[in-house]
């Protein structure tokens, strides 16, 4: 009989990353408050990836002590400094060295939830059934990803970016209540020092992972980092549009064939929804109604669905027992190292060449990507074989 999934820690980790990311989805509006403050879209890229300079920085340390001082600790800590945070985001009136401070910090919080709460996560999930537990798992973001910037929408509307603001940090509250809830898991055997986050970097059976990994996070650093000031200047379709496609079609494909990776195998899987998901952003490069815009959001919302669960899948298994916590805070940073590198380069590229360019380089990338990933695969096989 197959391992339960849906176990009562299971169940609470979920809800505290449903709120954690109600809250995120919420804040993806904040570059269109940047903007009114007379930001371009290189300064926005800037002050997100200085955001995400930050939070990489710390990232081997908060791996390691998820793994020293377990899980809750980090997060709770975490969780409490974001809060505060946010409520500092009503102290900003103009672009200066202040949003830097402020959006770098709410940025390592953030990233520090989300890492504690996946790394907590995989700890109670079944061995073998360890991707469609993640896949699963991913529905308390990607639900979130429905209603959250679309929410933003109406929020913004009717009480301006401070709402937006308040709807941030109630959140955020919110998602303290529910990590209070969590309860530290028994630690079987003895602690064992790891192979530190540096070797995990150069793990020879990792680098395809790290590959693909850095480029999903392009395409979803691109669409977090500049969706709001793209639908602003082409006209077409909404913020809370895109993203409501974009997570559904992942919600759908999640509980309708989660299971498909673990019974067929990941590569089989992995790189038709990577076609998909190029294809959807290479769509927005063209984009000029309402109808192609949801289906470019369908499309990359489809490569979402299987990518990271599958890509999470090997980060955690082709990493040592006792490096976990490190495997996947090193697994989201490398996601925002994307962003980090992205943001400002993509911001650039807007302004120099438009946003059809920028949407195709990053189609282009993640396409180049998949075939580096099939060559790495195919030079470790013999190691993972045996």
């Amino acid at each position: 009989m197959a391992s339960p999934i849906f176990t009562r820690p299971f169940r609470r980790v979920f809800a505290a990353n449903v709120m954690s990311d109600l809250s995120f989805n919420v804040f993806v509006h904040f570059p269109g408050f940047l903007k009114e403050l007379g930001a371009g879209e290189a300064l926005i890229g800037l002050i997100a990836s200085v955001a995400v300079l930050t939070s990489v920085s710390l990232r081997p340390g908060v791996g390691q002590a998820m793994d020293r001082r377990g899980r809750l600790p980090i997060v709770r800590a975490a969780a409490v400094t974001r809060l505060a945070v946010a409520l500092l985001f009503f102290t900003i009136g103009s672009i200066g060295p202040w949003v830097f401070v402020v959006r770098a910090v709410y940025g390592i919080s953030t990233a520090v939830v989300f890492t504690g709460l996946f790394t907590y996560a995989n700890d109670l999930m079944p061995p073998e059934r360890r991707t469609q537990a993640i896949a699963l798992y991913g529905l308390s973001g990607l639900v979130p990803g429905m209603f959250g910037a679309a929410l933003g929408d109406v929020i913004i509307s009717r009480f301006g970016y401070a709402g937006m603001f308040v709807a941030v940090a109630a959140f955020d509250g919110l998602a303290i209540a529910v990590i209070s809830r969590l309860r530290p898991l028994p630690r079987t055997g003895t602690f064992v020092v790891g192979i530190g986050f540096r070797r995990l970097v150069r793990l020879r059976t990792l680098r395809s992972v790290w590959l693909l990994t850095v480029c999903f996070g392009l395409v979803f650093g691109s669409l977090q980092t500049f969706m709001r000031t793209f639908v602003d200047a082409s006209g077409v379709g909404t913020v809370g549009l895109f993203f409501f496609a974009y997570s559904t079609t992942a919600v759908v494909l999640r509980l309708s064939l989660s299971w498909a990776p673990d019974r067929f195998g990941f590569s089989r899987i992995l790189f038709p929804v990577v076609l998909a998901q190029a294809l959807g952003i290479a769509l927005l490069s063209g984009v000029d109604s309402s109808p192609r815009f949801f289906v470019a959001a369908m499309l990359a919302g489809a490569g979402h669905a299987f990518l990271f669960p599958i890509l999470g899948r090997l980060a955690v298994e082709r990493s040592p027992v006792e490096d976990r916590g490190s495997a996947s805070g090193l697994y989201t940073a490398m996601i925002d190292v994307a962003v980090l590198v992205a943001a400002p380069v993509l911001g650039v590229v807007i302004e120099q060449l438009g946003y059809p360019s920028m949407f195709r380089v990053v189609a282009a990338t993640i396409l180049l990507s998949a075939v580096g990933f099939a060559i790495l695969e195919r030079r470790v096989a013999p190691a993972l074989a045996s």
